[in-house]
């Protein structure tokens, strides 16, 4: 069943934007959902209001599934919504279109609230307006846990720089998939979708190393810190 969205906002796909190819990055298409959704939770006054307020967002799960990367140039609309309270979980959905109406990409995501001091989580249900996040029974939307894999082989090593961080001083979410989406076109591999889990924070010129693993069906990655936490877990599929 189609459902409306709530919020929308155009881009343009910009020169500093695309890939080799000329098409919209991965890490870019991700920047954009994002930015979308901070409009959206500020228009609501679940945005900047909250953070002012000693809580923060901190997304914990996000999957993307891409019909065709828009091109240099290409307008584009992401739209996005709530799609309701899962636990801890407030579920927030996207579609990308370009201006003829074809849906290019979609997305759902998990997001936690988040007590800025003690970084324990809080009831999302307490500052969401319920007539865009009402309380769901069933978690079939949410995005799924990725288990962990301990036959994953090394990859490469990358490092947390001042341009990986957010207002919270760790690493943004958008750099662990632009993590991905480098070592993936490293190894010559292309995706369509992208499943990630978002488990640890990553500092400033903390090391992250990269574990792969790949199957006939699925690519499997795996960020672990330097003392051997698991960062973050994503599974990819091939177009």
């Amino acid at each position: 069943m189609n459902q409306s969205f709530q919020f929308e906002k155009d881009f343009e796909v910009l020169s500093f934007q695309i890939d080799p190819q000329g098409k919209l990055r991965w890490s870019c298409l991700a920047d954009m959902m994002q930015e979308v959704a901070w409009r959206h939770a500020d228009s609501r006054d679940f945005g900047q209001n909250l953070f002012d307020s000693g809580y923060m967002w901190v997304m914990s799960r996000f999957e993307i599934h891409v019909n065709s990367l828009p091109s240099w140039g290409q307008k584009i609309i992401v739209k996005t919504a709530g799609r309701g309270i899962d636990k801890l979980f407030a579920l927030r959905a996207f579609e990308v279109c370009n201006e003829s109406g074809a849906i290019l990409a979609t997305a759902m995501s998990a997001w936690l609230l988040l007590d800025i001091q003690s970084k324990r989580p809080q009831r999302p249900d307490k500052v969401l307006p319920s007539e865009l996040f009402a309380v769901v029974t069933d978690s079939g939307l949410t995005p799924v846990k990725v288990d962990l894999l301990t036959d994953a082989v090394d990859g490469t090593v990358f490092q947390v720089r001042h341009s990986d961080l957010d207002m919270n001083n760790h690493a943004n979410n958008v750099s662990y998939i632009r993590w991905i989406e480098d070592f993936m076109l490293e190894q010559g591999l292309n995706f369509s979708s992208l499943l990630i889990n978002y488990q640890a924070e990553a500092s400033i010129g903390q090391k992250v190393y990269i574990r792969f693993f790949s199957d006939e069906k699925h690519y499997r990655i795996y960020g672990f810190s330097d003392v051997g936490t698991c960062v973050f877990s994503a599974i990819l599929s091939p177009p």
